[in-house]
């Protein structure tokens, strides 16, 4: 008989163990739920430094609004195009840090999410590599 006490117990013991994984599943589910809807509400801004222009983008690097100023009417049109990729690729990099924020608290630092949501984060956008961009600002971080 106290092999059929034995398997009760130890019945008990691992259906608590999968309702405990299921409600660790469930709350995963959330948390993972939560921070999606935190990261499709993010928005970088960057702006160019002598405020020519302004951009927007999502956690994804899609463009949201690209405001410009008057004086962007007096670039020539490559360094407009420049300046509107550097101004971009900060917008990004801004919402990116945003997003690596938020994964952070979610899983982590030390997690491998995190890893490589900040090695996306700090890849140099093939841009700001390209000699036409001429470092105009002085470092990868682009305008301000």
């Amino acid at each position: 008989m106290t092999d059929f006490f034995s398997a009760d117990m130890d019945a008990d013991l691992a259906i608590a163990r999968v309702q405990q994984q299921i409600a660790d599943a469930q709350a995963a589910a959330a948390k993972a739920q939560s921070m999606q809807a935190d990261i499709q509400a993010i928005r970088g801004t960057a702006t160019a430094p002598r405020r020519e222009l302004s951009v927007t983008v999502d956690a994804a690097g899609r463009l949201a609004a690209v405001e410009i100023a008057d004086a962007a009417y007096d670039l020539e049109p490559r360094e407009l195009g420049a300046l509107i990729v550097a101004t971009a690729n900060a917008a990004q990099r801004r919402a990116g840090e945003q997003a690596l924020q938020i994964a952070a608290d979610a899983f982590g630092e030390e997690s491998s999410v995190v890893a490589h949501l900040r090695a996306e984060v700090d890849r140099v956008p093939p841009s700001d590599t390209d000699e036409r961009s001429g470092d105009r600002f002085g470092d990868r971080g682009g305008p301000r």
